[in-house]
């Protein structure tokens, strides 16, 4: 957004802008869908939905696939690693033989992934662990910090405390999804 901006300085404008907007509209659907229905909403919105309708089938369909394919996409820097190892060692094979290699690795990454879940019936909970630990870090708490570090010197005072907050938030929230991951797994081993 920055760089293809023709005002450089409205970026932030922008994204501020754009995610009030955003937040506005989800706060407002929340808002109005709760004073439509009030108690008789079931806790999730696939639950709320006619069973007959089409739509409501492909919703239900995209809410599960979504995880699914969110997951593989996590994924995706561990058997890319492990894709150049063998693009390496196989560099006089075939385009076709690397292709068909390929996609197997990944099939299987995420075939052991779905066998853990079912061998481990508190998977979940490491799941959750990995989540709130490594996610948080790389989604908020890392690029904040590089962030910083990159652009210290260009930064107006306020701009570098929100980016502090951000990176404080960010590392409470990671520890407090950590702690209460451990604590279910500790919970849901104990009662096993």
């Amino acid at each position: 957004i920055h760089i293809h901006t023709h005002t450089r300085n409205a970026t932030t404008q922008v994204i501020v802008a754009s995610f009030s907007i955003v937040t506005s509209c989800m706060a407002g659907l929340g808002i109005a869908g709760a004073y439509m229905f009030g108690n008789g909403t079931a806790s999730q919105v696939t639950l709320n939905m006619p069973t007959h309708l089409v739509t409501s089938k492909i919703i239900l369909w995209m809410t599960v696939l979504t995880p699914m394919l969110k997951f593989a996409l996590q994924l995706s820097p561990i058997t890319t690693a492990l894709e150049l190892q063998l693009y390496q060692r196989w560099k006089t094979s075939k385009t076709s033989m690397l292709y068909a290699v390929s996609t197997l690795l990944r099939s299987l990454a995420l075939a052991l992934i779905v066998i853990l879940a079912m061998v481990f019936p508190y998977f979940e909970y490491i799941i959750a662990f990995v989540g709130s630990s490594m996610t948080i870090s790389i989604c908020m708490i890392f690029p904040c910090t590089f962030y910083l570090k990159f652009y210290w010197g260009q930064l107006k005072m306020r701009s570098a405390v929100f980016i502090i907050l951000l990176i404080v938030a960010g590392i409470i929230v990671g520890v407090c999804g950590t702690i209460i991951s451990i604590q279910g797994l500790i919970t849901k081993r104990s009662d096993t």
